[in-house]
């Protein structure tokens, strides 16, 4: 099968992508947005996209155009990708890092499929020889199923973004880290689209798991790789996994990081609450430590419950403000925002002590 039907470009940019009007910064104006984001050492955590659930991966060889689909993707395919954007399934474009990998193999495309509920993630491959055949697949079951049979079973895919028409601090710091990662772990290694967060560049994206790395370099890309394939999160680089809501995501970095829980399967989120800055003491509090009752809507105040390892229920409590400087966070669509970030307030949970009595424990932000 080939690339050769001409349909018409897609044209649908990322959910929940901003549209702030440009301002005037200094930092605007010297450098790339992944150049001020590392500048300022901007948070990471809680920046995976909010509404990928589930993955559709179609190996395409480039070019690849800044929004959309290329014209060349057969039209069933590109209806049942545009289908299953609908269920918040996001399909990436992807190729090999390598000269010979933008030539598609014998004119089969490799497909993958990917979904399931948290901690039952699943990814699927197959050869497209007819495009058709994703016909019989319900897009609205690959977020919660289990595995649909839609090919052979696949153990992990990493996916650098490399998107150098969308933003160009992607292909800058984005190619570097893909060849090293074939280099050392072949043919799980993929270029891809843009996958969101520009100013985090270089991004990686290790599937199933949908777990988002951010601001890599060869180096330490190769180290999260590595751990991610035993099962393993490395805390400094972690942005979040994508599907969960955004203080979800960082309320687990932050939970992680003060228990040192490296292992993926540890943490399991329970539920969130959240309460606006008139009800609850935590915003009073920030709020009278600002600027009075006029900071009090700058804080949303979420209580995340996570279970640890099976062995009890643990509460985060995190603050979600507004950072202080508008800057570029996009190159590509020249973005200007003031990004959101979040404030550990406490964690409170159950904990065992070396000699294994188990005890209360509340940490402050």
């Amino acid at each position: 099968m080939s690339f050769k039907t001409g349909l018409p470009t897609s044209g649908r940019s990322e959910a929940g992508s901003s549209e702030a009007a440009p301002a005037k910064s200094a930092l605007t104006e010297t450098a790339g947005c992944a150049a001020i984001c590392r500048q300022l050492a901007e948070p990471l955590i809680g920046t995976a996209p909010t509404a990928a659930v589930g993955w559709l991966l179609i190996e395409h060889p480039g070019p690849w155009p800044a929004f959309g689909l290329p014209p060349d993707i057969p039209a069933p395919l590109a209806r049942f990708a545009n289908q299953a954007l609908e269920h918040g399934v996001r399909t990436q474009l992807i190729r090999r890092p390598d000269r010979m990998g933008r030539q598609v193999g014998a004119g089969t495309p490799i497909v993958m499929v990917g979904g399931g509920p948290p901690g039952r993630k699943w990814l699927e491959q197959r050869a497209l020889t007819d495009p058709h055949l994703l016909s019989g697949l319900d897009p609205s079951r690959i977020a919660h199923s289990q595995p649909l049979g839609f090919g052979v079973p696949v153990d992990a895919a990493l996916l650098v973004c490399a998107h150098g028409r969308r933003e160009v601090c992607c292909a800058r710091f984005g190619r570097p880290v893909a060849r090293a990662l074939a280099a050392r772990f072949g043919s799980v290694v993929w270029e891809t689209t843009h996958v969101g967060g520009d100013r985090f560049a270089a991004n990686l994206v290790v599937l199933p798991t949908g777990a988002y790395y951010g601001r890599l370099d060869p180096g330490s890309a190769v180290t999260v790789a590595e751990m991610a394939l035993e099962g393993r999160i490395t805390l400094d680089q972690f942005r979040g996994c994508a599907g969960l809501p955004a203080a979800v995501q960082a309320a687990e970095c932050l939970l992680r990081r003060a228990l040192g829980a490296v292992a993926a399967s540890a943490v399991r989120y329970i539920d969130q609450r959240d309460d606006d800055g008139d009800n609850d003491h935590y915003a009073h509090s920030l709020a009278a430590s600002a600027d009075g009752k006029s900071a009090r809507a700058a804080y949303r105040v979420h209580r995340v419950r996570f279970d640890v390892n099976g062995q009890g229920t643990h509460t985060v409590t995190l603050a979600r403000q507004d950072t202080t400087c508008p800057r570029l966070t996009s190159c590509g669509t020249g973005t200007v925002e003031t990004p959101t970030g979040y404030r550990l307030l406490g964690i409170a949970g159950p904990l065992a002590d070396p000699a294994g009595r188990r005890e209360a424990v509340r940490i402050a932000g």
